[in-house]
């Protein structure tokens, strides 16, 4: 009979190290758990529950692009880094999907994008609001690498979110099922 050297824990994990399913398993998880608590730093749209909605962008393909027109909010942020950074921003920056944009003089004359190869409505901001204005951080080109949802979210933001509510659900049926099998084993 041969001896058995080492801890088993030790050969727990040595055993554990040699299934290659089992260590896929533990990184995956691994990576949603870090997916899911940094969530708001990795999606695209970092509103709060990655509820931007844009209905004229309504259930568009995967690698979709469209231009944006991205108004500041006049409402202050009052909001710190780390609440940013686990529950997204509260008072996002107004986002118009636009087709076309021209500046003249003190206004930004945008037409707003419509799907199916509609013309959309030709709309004007006042630049005067905006003293700060640069065309660069105002109008941006955004890629849907997911696609959108039928009210315009962007699914990839949508899906790193609700990876946190999967999460934490998980977390509670184990802590639940650990304390009921606690004082239930006495």
């Amino acid at each position: 009979m041969s001896e058995i050297t080492g801890s088993l824990s030790t050969l727990a994990l040595q055993k554990f190290k040699q299934d290659f399913w089992g260590v896929f398993s533990f990184w995956f998880i691994v990576l949603v758990g870090f997916v899911s608590v940094f969530a708001y730093v990795l999606a695209p749209d970092n509103s709060q529950h990655a509820n931007q909605m844009h209905l004229s962008i309504h259930s568009k393909k995967p690698g979709f692009k469209v231009q944006m027109l991205s108004i500041p909010s006049s409402i202050a942020q009052d909001q710190s880094v780390i609440d940013r950074l686990f529950f997204g921003k509260k008072n996002p920056a107004s986002e118009i999907p636009i087709s076309a944009y021209r500046i003249t003089g003190n206004k930004l004359l945008y037409t707003e994008y419509a799907s199916d190869g509609l013309e959309g409505a030709e709309k004007e901001l006042d630049l005067s609001n905006h003293p700060n204005f640069n065309e660069a951080t105002f109008i941006k080109e955004q890629t849907f690498i997911f696609g959108t949802d039928k009210y315009g979210r962007d699914l990839l933001s949508r899906i790193l979110v609700g990876a946190r509510i999967s999460f934490f659900i998980g977390f509670v049926a184990v802590f639940i099922s650990l304390v009921i099998g606690i004082f239930m084993g006495r």
